[in-house]
């Protein structure tokens, strides 16, 4: 019988709480720390929504026939049977954005530089951001585990396209805050976890036909929220006639402004519009390709596995749910769902002909935004099953690093990659930072210039990484700093992506030209 004494054991670490309220304060200033405005691109997916809500207050209509000389790109106009020129896409965000335009008018500053500014921050990066708590509260259900809910916000808030489509005037974020947050409401009555189901489900409606006033595109991800709030509330009917009650509003509106500008209730803005791809089929749709599904997936420039990797822990994390009873029990129905949704936007973005599948001048697959927030919840199970050894953490962090590194960048510097570079990250993103271009910033506005201008909101994500994905211990601190090395390594191997060749320094040269703020020394 051995006398030596037994080794002493490391105390377990303590649980990691959850995170305060200050730290959405820290993501929102990460949103709010640059305005990536470039006058003379003229963005079509933004300056045809600026221009309505513009014409709206001013004149009472929503045809653009005497703005067009303040557009670029007129490839996002509709040709309508009356003649006028209306924005193809749906007029939600060019609602939503009235009472900032409203409020510029008061204090006369309604250039399209003052408007893009007002339109971002009221109809773009306070949704998303008032949306971040309930999502973070909501991962709670697909995973306990303190250390997989703070990795997986940040992986969807600072390292998806949710932050590009966070800070633009566009449809793509407003379409998964309100699809998002119309499954929150329909789980609460579903589980039976609200008071008054009926509210519950005429909220969940409203949202998402909310989110089908954004974009058309959300109908994917709200046709199986009603599936799920059909099939799983005590009260289907019921749910079912309060959700539909909820959801009049919104399509009385958009089928209004359908017959106003288009003839009919049932006719969109894709039917006459003026870019034959989405007239000439339906939503874009010409049926399954490999090469639409290789530039939504894996296409170096484009693809959301090579972008943001950390998605495919969604996968693992829809495995680890339905292969453990308890959890299968507790979300087995929420996971089918979010899966579900994944899949139906992989195969409608992977149906789109090429030239749509890639989106136009865009970081990321844009259309697939919409979904993105079923896919961070999945993924909180898939961080929780990867933390278990060091070896998979190591990897699943690593993934968050390279996922943030691309979209920080991309966000601070262009957010408007030109859809013909083939490795635009190089090409374009790490070249402008670089070369010293810096967008108009907090850092410009108190007289910083080049690359110091953005090094700040840098070094801010880069804390916040450390900090949301360490949790406690120098083992897990040891952890977090080998994942940031194996992310730099990851993207350093990036370099070596397929070139443009001579097309790179053509569009080098216009980004460059038409750069705001004008570089020091040029």
């Amino acid at each position: 019988m051995s006398l030596a004494a037994p080794p002493e054991q490391a105390p377990p670490a303590r649980p990691l709480r959850p995170i305060l309220p200050w730290a959405f304060l820290l993501i929102a200033l990460v949103y709010l720390y640059a305005f990536p405005y470039f006058d003379a691109l003229r963005s079509a997916a933004e300056i045809p929504r600026i221009l309505t809500t513009q014409e709206l207050v001013d004149h009472g209509h929503m045809w653009l026939d005497k703005r067009l000389g303040d557009m670029g790109s007129r490839n996002d106009l509709s040709s309508a049977p009356d003649g006028h020129k209306y924005a193809n896409k749906p007029p939600g965000p060019s609602f939503l954005a009235v009472p900032a335009y409203l409020l510029c008018k008061l204090v006369r500053a309604t250039s399209l530089r003052a408007c893009s500014w007002a339109f971002r921050f009221s109809a773009a990066i306070l949704p998303a951001l008032i949306f971040l708590p309930f999502f973070y509260r909501f991962t709670r259900r697909f995973s306990p585990d303190e250390t997989a809910r703070r990795t997986v916000l940040l992986a969807y808030a600072v390292g998806s396209p949710a932050l590009i489509y966070g800070i633009l005037f566009m449809s793509h974020q407003l379409s998964a805050v309100l699809a998002g947050a119309s499954f929150i409401a329909a789980v609460a009555v579903a589980r039976n976890e609200t008071w008054h189901p009926g509210r519950g489900a005429a909220l969940a409606g409203f949202l998402a036909s909310l989110a089908l006033l954004m974009d058309y595109q959300s109908l994917i991800a709200t046709s199986f929220i009603a599936l799920y709030l059909g099939l799983r509330a005590a009260r289907k009917i019921r749910a079912l006639l309060f959700a539909a009650a909820g959801a009049l509003a919104p399509l009385f509106v958009l089928m209004l402004y359908h017959a106003r500008a288009f003839g009919s209730p049932w006719k969109t803005g894709y039917s006459f519009a003026d870019d034959p791809n989405p007239r000439n089929s339906f939503g874009g749709m010409v049926g399954l390709s490999a090469k639409s599904f290789w530039n939504v997936s894996f296409l170096p420039s484009n693809g959301l596995f090579v972008l943001a990797p950390w998605t495919l822990l969604a996968v693992v994390g829809f495995v680890a749910v339905w292969t453990n009873h308890d959890a299968r029990k507790r979300v087995g129905a929420e996971a089918l769902v979010c899966l579900a949704i994944f899949a139906a936007y992989v195969v409608f973005l992977s149906s789109l002909g090429p030239y749509m599948s890639r989106g136009g001048w865009c970081v990321g697959p844009r259309y697939m935004t919409t979904a993105l927030p079923f896919v961070a919840w999945l993924a909180a199970a898939g961080f929780a099953a990867f933390d278990r050894t060091a070896v998979t953490r190591v990897l699943a962090q690593a993934a968050v690093w390279v996922s943030a590194a691309i979209f920080v960048v991309a966000a601070s510097t262009y957010p408007h990659w030109p859809d013909p570079l083939a490795n635009p990250l190089y090409e374009l993103s790490f070249r402008l930072l670089r070369d010293g271009y810096a967008v108009h910033s907090l850092g410009t506005l108190v007289g910083l210039r080049g690359f110091l201008a953005t090094a700040p909101l840098f070094l801010l994500v880069g804390a916040l990484l450390l900090w949301m994905l360490t949790g406690r211990g120098w083992r897990r601190f040891a952890t977090s700093l080998a994942a940031c090395a194996l992310a730099i390594a990851i993207l350093a191997s990036y370099r070596s992506f397929p070139r443009s060749g001579a097309y790179a320094e053509r569009a080098y040269g216009f980004v460059t030209s038409t750069w705001e703020p004008r570089r020091v020394g040029r």
